[in-house]
C-alpha cells in the first residue's frame, strides 16, 4: 500500500512540474543607459531586439544601468500595461505583464524619449513573407579599339540593372551610350577601363564614338 501511494505521489509531482514549466512566462530583457549612453532596447531570449511578439504573459527584466535614464513601457491601445523604473534607480527589476493580441506597445527613457525609444507589435498572425530578392545585376562589356571602333558584347538584352564595363584603348576616341535614363561617355583622352551602373528599360539605346559619329543600336526588350 505504501509503495503504491509513493508511485502515485511521484507521478503527480512530475505532472505538476511539467505543467508549471509549460506555463512559465517568456522572458524579455530591457537594457537602458549602458555607460550612461543614450541607448535603450528590449530583447528576446536570443538577444535580438523585438519588433513583433506573440500575445501572452511575459516577464520583462529591466537592466537599468544609469541614474540619468529610466525605462518606461506602456501602450495607447492597452491601458493595463504601464510600468517604469525610477530615474535614480540602477540595477535590475522584473515586471510580469500580459501583452494583448493586435496591440502596439512602446518603451522609452522618459527624460530623453525623443532619442531613446522603441516599439513592438503583438500579434498571433503569421509574419509577412520576406520581400523578393532584388533583380540580378547583369554585365555588358563595351570596347573602343585603338582605331576608334566601338562595340558592345550584345546587341539585344533584357531590361533591368546592368554593370557596363568599358575598355577604351584609344586616346583620341570615346564610348558614348545614350537612351532613356542613360547618357554616359568616356573622355576623348581617356584610356583604360571604367564601370558604369545603369538601369536599362525597354526601348532602343544608341552607342557611338563621338569623334566618328556613326551610331549603333542596343535593343532592350
Amino acid at each position: 500500500m505504501t509503495r503504491c501511494a509513493l508511485v502515485i505521489v511521484a507521478v503527480g509531482l512530475t505532472t505538476l512540474t511539467g505543467s508549471a514549466l509549460a506555463e512559465s512566462p517568456t522572458t524579455l530583457t530591457a537594457i537602458v543607459g549602458t555607460n550612461d549612453g543614450f541607448n535603450i532596447t528590449l530583447n528576446d531570449a536570443a538577444g535580438q531586439k523585438v519588433s513583433r511578439i506573440l500575445p501572452g504573459t511575459y516577464t520583462v527584466v529591466v537592466d537599468d544601468r544609469s541614474r540619468i535614464h529610466n525605462f518606461h513601457l506602456a501602450s495607447n491601445d492597452d491601458p493595463t500595461v504601464d510600468f517604469r523604473t525610477d530615474l535614480d534607480f540602477v540595477g535590475q527589476k522584473s515586471f510580469t505583464v500580459t501583452f494583448k493580441n493586435d496591440n502596439g506597445y512602446a518603451y522609452a527613457c522618459e527624460p530623453h524619449w525623443q532619442v531613446m525609444s522603441g516599439s513592438f507589435f503583438v500579434t498571433d498572425a503569421p509574419p509577412p513573407p520576406p520581400p523578393p530578392p532584388p533583380p540580378p545585376v547583369r554585365t555588358l562589356r563595351a570596347f573602343v579599339s585603338g582605331a576608334g571602333v566601338v562595340r558592345l558584347s550584345s546587341s539585344s538584352v533584357r531590361s533591368g540593372r546592368y554593370r557596363i564595363v568599358v575598355n577604351d584603348r584609344s586616346r583620341a576616341d570615346n564610348f558614348h551610350l545614350a537612351g532613356r535614363g542613360v547618357n554616359k561617355r568616356t573622355g576623348m583622352r581617356f584610356r583604360g577601363s571604367t564601370t558604369w551602373r545603369v538601369r536599362l528599360v525597354r526601348g532602343t539605346y544608341s552607342y557611338r564614338n563621338d569623334r566618328l559619329g556613326s551610331k549603333k543600336r542596343l535593343r532592350v526588350r
